[in-house]
């Protein structure tokens, strides 16, 4: 079975890599005093919750539906991971587990509903927050159906529908939210109507043990069992007295474009493009969301659609938005036609689609059920670290303190709740606070990279203002404290820039130069990050301080080749010029001599 391509865009971006160091906390770190919080009056801590904890590679799953649903739902996913590994190039190594929250009774989904972001047309059924490399993914496994707004209900008696009322398919929530996810890993980000387009094709993948069907659209003509038989009972009622009393139409399904937009007016193509990743629009998208639909039409139309004649110009579109914003005379250079021209060829795509499907087919079986999963009661500290964080994400602040401090409150201590405190306490600048929460959660091994980054940030400005060294430099002490967090983080994903271009300051500040084996996490930094050039000169400079020359040399050459400015240039050029001659490569070896008496032939 070979991998599809969904764009060749998305064939660049790379994976994740796993670093194994073994640097450790250092020895004899003073004992830390916890700060305290003041409860006035016992109603101000929520009481212990129920919940049900899990993990599978790259989440924490915390559940409080009933074990047999939570395993089904996980179980099924896991399958669509493994056909989505099959037909989509994009990496889904997970850098940092993600939390998926499964809310199935009291109506606790409704807590993680940011803001002001509510449309009565459309309905919530699932969430997808994030704030810089925190995420969290929320769904709702207690509602079946939702009710919305009906604004186009006129085909209803016809078809037997309700579209008031919009079923739920926890199964295509859980999909939408986790392509989301790793969309929006990609830096820049993806625009949201790429994003919501590509979720919405992907859902609809259908596969087995050995076959994945991918870009398939419906018959528009089709309805559910169940709105054919209210349907057939209504003409029955009907026939002979058209005012006779006539059975509710079952719940709307979510359909594919063809069928939702028929008959609609579509969005501006200059409103379209401008619904950013947290506009209404973009978070409810079950319903009678046009913006989503029409996202998946013009995604769907430009890579599968009109025998291809959009693909090319749809990959130089995505390609200079990432330098540029989206702007009419882009389009047009691109695509040759204006806003309303192309919304005139959506809305004949969408009457008469013309389009090629992707059909994969293995001899053998390659998409196999998971193990049963490991179910176990969530200890109170991860229901409040997890639930909280997830509320903090959707900017609830009081609501995220209560669920964080509640078990720390009760005496609970551990590390990562440690750290959530920390990094919540820094947010909103108890700066005392957080570094006491942090250096606690350091020194218990905690498994944040954040909390740890931030920590080492403290103990760099702590240096700076107090330097130790000679000439007003660190000293190896300081340069220590600084270094030992920042190399522990590093082999915990994600990667984060920020940490290696933390560690090459500690270095260019030090009264003791480093040693050849300081300098390989920098160089590994500006591998990684190629393009963060501050990080590509330090690397450079450092490299040659332990003569490492042809490493010197290629981080010289790339910031000349890349330096976004003439300033920028003639400092790699400088360096460059102060660099002794690169040592040429080491010849390869010879091919070893033919045993004697045994001539070549």
């Amino acid at each position: 079975m070979k991998p599809f391509a969904v764009c060749a865009v998305f064939a660049a971006l790379g994976s994740a890599v796993w670093l194994s160091a073994q640097e450790s906390a250092p020895a004899g770190a003073p004992v830390v005093e916890l700060p305290k919080f003041v409860v006035t009056d016992n109603r101000e801590l929520p009481p212990p919750e129920a919940w049900r904890y899990a993990t599978i590679p790259g989440f924490e799953i915390l559940s409080n539906a009933s074990d047999k649903a939570t395993q089904r739902l996980i179980r099924d996913f896991d399958m669509f991971r493994q056909a989505l590994g099959h037909v989509w190039p994009i990496p889904q190594q997970i850098s940092q587990p993600t939390a998926l929250i499964l809310s199935g009774r009291k109506g606790k989904f409704d807590g993680f509903i940011p803001e002001g972001k509510y449309r009565p047309d459309a309905g919530f059924a699932s969430l997808f927050l994030k704030q810089g490399n925190r995420t969290a993914i929320v769904i709702d496994l207690q509602s079946t159906t939702l009710s919305v707004l009906n604004v186009d209900g006129a085909d209803d008696a016809a078809t037997g529908t309700n579209s008031g009322l919009i079923s739920v398919e926890h199964d295509k929530q859980l999909y939408r939210e986790y392509i989301r996810y790793l969309l929006s890993r990609n830096e820049p980000r993806l625009p949201a109507w790429l994003e919501e387009g590509l979720s919405q094709i992907i859902i609809r993948m259908k596969f087995d043990a050995r076959t994945i069907e991918f870009a398939k659209l419906e018959d528009p003509n089709t309805i559910s069992a169940e709105a054919g038989m209210v349907q057939q009972l209504n003409a029955l009622a009907t026939a002979d007295d058209p005012e006779a009393q006539t059975l509710p139409g079952a719940p709307a399904e979510d359909r594919d474009f063809n069928a939702a937009l028929r008959r609609r007016s579509l969005v501006p193509l200059a409103k379209f493009f401008a619904v950013t990743h947290d506009s209404p629009e973009a978070i409810n998208v079950l319903g009678n969301n046009v913006w989503a639909k029409q996202a998946y039409a013009f995604v769907h139309m430009c890579l599968y659609g009109e025998r291809g004649k959009f693909q090319k110009p749809f990959t130089q579109l995505l390609t200079r938005l990432g330098r540029e914003p989206m702007s009419e005379t882009l389009f047009k250079e691109v695509f040759k036609m204006s806003y309303k021209d192309m919304l005139m060829q959506i809305r004949g795509y969408v009457e008469f689609t013309v389009y090629e499907a992707k059909e994969f087919r293995a001899k053998e079986d390659v998409i196999l059920p998971p193990p049963p999963l490991a179910l176990r009661e969530a200890t109170q500290a991860e229901v409040g670290r997890i639930k909280g964080e997830a509320m903090l994400l959707a900017g609830h602040k009081a609501a995220a303190r209560t669920e964080l401090i509640a078990p720390y409150t009760r005496g609970e201590r551990d590390p990562n709740l440690l750290a959530a405190l920390g990094l919540y306490e820094k947010s909103y600048g108890e700066e005392a606070r957080a570094r006491k929460f942090l250096e606690a959660a350091y020194a218990a091994k905690s498994a944040r990279p954040d909390a740890t980054l931030e920590l080492a940030r403290y103990r760099f400005a702590d240096a700076l203002a107090a330097p130790g060294g000679a000439d007003g430099r660190f000293s190896a002490a300081q340069v220590a404290a600084v270094t030992e967090p920042l190399l522990r983080a590093r082999r915990q994903p994600p990667h984060q820039f920020a940490l290696y271009e933390l560690l090459g300051d500690t270095w260019v500040r030090s009264a003791v130069p480093p040693k050849k084996e300081d300098v390989v996490p920098l160089i590994e930094g500006a591998q990684l990050f190629p393009m963060r050039l501050k990080l590509i000169y330090q690397a450079g400079l450092f490299a040659s301080s332990v003569n490492e020359l042809q490493v010197a040399h290629a981080m010289a050459d790339h910031g000349v080749r890349y330096a976004p400015d003439a300033n920028t240039k003639k400092r790699f050029e400088d360096l460059k010029a102060s660099l002794p001659p690169a040592p040429a490569p080491a010849a390869a070896a010879q091919p070893a001599a033919a045993p004697a008496g045994k001539a070549k032939k």
